[in-house]
């Protein structure tokens, strides 16, 4: 019997350190990745890895395309990706760094954050403008990527806390705070960015 408690809890334990790697941004410690200060930094230190060929300008804006839309398979790809820069690897040469959401707070009351949608964001501006243009960005793209930015805003302000420590009054009210928080900055990013 021993033998098949040992068993199961090395199952258990592969399990759980399997899904940390497959997750890495989300079992990312807090804070790692924000910028304190007006200078851009990178989400981490990625570990230097050989150098593969760097995929040609248009493959570039077509995968920077799928990390950048709307719903959740883009927004899962994106992840992956900010996973595998963390572990060295780049193809795309992608701009990783982030100041967060700039001067904005990115913990909201409640308990929701907005680092990720901020990162994200700021992915999508950075590398569209170094591949497109300025003006191009502007033109093409700002206006899906501010979207973009909302929506995942939206995603954070609907989680459900499995331990929530609010009453449902509370959490409805902090729920709806997030969601006015989520459209000032959007509204700030269309105006400003």
């Amino acid at each position: 019997m021993n033998k098949v408690q040992s068993a199961l809890g090395g199952i258990v334990l592969a399990g759980v350190v399997g899904f940390t790697s497959v997750v890495p941004a989300a079992a990312a410690p807090a804070g790692e990745g924000a910028s304190t200060g007006p200078s851009t930094t990178a989400v981490a230190a990625a570990p230097m890895a050989a150098k593969a060929p760097m995929a040609g300008k248009a493959d570039r804006v077509k995968r920077l395309g799928k990390l950048t839309v709307k719903g959740q398979a883009s927004l899962d790809a994106w992840f992956a990706g900010l996973g595998q820069y963390r572990q060295g690897k780049n193809p795309y040469a992608f701009d990783w760094s982030t100041d967060g959401c700039s001067k904005a707070p990115e913990k909201i009351p409640g308990g929701y954050d907005f680092t990720f949608p901020c990162h994200r964001h700021d992915f999508g501006y950075r590398n569209y403008k170094s591949l497109v243009g300025v003006s191009k960005f502007r033109s093409q793209h700002k206006k899906r990527i501010d979207a973009v930015f909302l929506q995942d805003m939206k995603q954070v302000c609907g989680r459900f806390f499995w331990a929530d420590p609010l009453t449902p009054a509370a959490r409805k009210k902090a729920k709806a705070s997030c969601l006015k928080t989520a459209d000032k900055y959007y509204a700030t990013v269309r105006a400003l960015g």
